[in-house]
């Protein structure tokens, strides 16, 4: 009877697997919205890796303090989470997991990045970004991505290869390798432009949009130092880093402290209006 059982829970798995890698686009929170009200604003919140956007949805409606979820709906800003897709992951033996990237040798960022699959990903959450503008009417200004952990690597990637001005950037626990291609393109599109061309450059979004970046204090998984090494040299290279918060006593999680000030920079810069 138990091995009956053992079966039919498997082809259940099964099943429901195949069900979500059809169907894993995004999951839109639209809680506490009355039937046609307009959306003003879209966060894109991108899960650690090994995770899902419904799993980080129930986290941070969970951890996020009830004020500062209404701050964004009050201003008819909804949330999507999309789901990484389902990938072999040389960190996890070569299993299959939810990671937005992969990565060569460990969690050090001395390892080399896995450019090609960050490619992957940081084109679909661009494709994302473009339909919300061409199809769903919200203007890139009123548009934040960002993400925890491994997300929040894929949300810098994917700014850096957007056309597009946003209104906000995130990253919390997050870091990018000491030889990421985001080095060799904003150094690149410093050295190809002046001021004098300024106004006919190509718009590069990791350098145009403003960007929040918070860490644990005690993260001993995403150690503190990457995450404040990542944001220092993102300065340096001129992108707006208008807060790095290190959260006192956190390790690799987000904390109510944390998500609290988070939200009242998505509050804040989706609200800006256009100059």
């Amino acid at each position: 009877m138990y091995y009956h059982y053992q079966l039919l829970v498997q082809s259940f798995l099964l099943f429901s697997l195949s069900l979500t890698q059809l169907f894993s686009t995004s999951v839109v929170v639209v809680d506490g919205f009355s039937a046609g009200t307009e959306i003003k604003g879209v966060v894109i919140f991108c899960h650690g890796s090994g995770d899902s956007g419904s799993g980080a949805k129930a986290y941070i409606e969970q951890v996020t303090p009830a004020q500062s979820q209404r701050l964004l709906r009050d201003s008819a800003i909804i949330i999507e989470y999309p789901d990484a897709r389902l990938r072999p992951y040389r960190l996890n033996y070569g299993y299959t997991m939810r990671i937005w990237f992969d990565r060569y040798g460990g969690m050090d960022p001395q390892n080399s990045e896995d450019t090609p699959s960050v490619e992957e990903s940081a084109s679909r959450l661009n494709e994302l970004i473009d339909d919300l503008i061409t199809n769903r009417g919200i203007p890139p200004e009123k548009i934040a991505l960002g993400g925890f952990s491994m997300g929040g690597g894929i949300a810098l990637q994917t700014a850096a290869r957007s056309s597009h001005t946003l209104g906000a950037v995130f990253a919390l626990s997050s870091y990018l390798c000491n030889d990421s291609w985001v080095w060799k393109e904003l150094e690149k599109y410093n050295a190809s432009t002046t001021r004098r061309n300024e106004k006919q450059r190509k718009v590069n979004g990791l350098l145009t949009s403003p960007v929040f970046m918070a860490h644990g204090s005690s993260d001993d998984f995403v150690l503190p130092k990457w995450g404040k090494d990542t944001a220092s040299r993102l300065k340096s290279l001129g992108v707006d880093i208008q807060q790095f918060l290190l959260v006192p006593g956190a390790g690799h999680q987000m904390t109510r402290e944390e998500l609290e000030e988070l939200f009242q920079f998505l509050y804040i810069s989706l609200n800006q209006k256009p100059t």
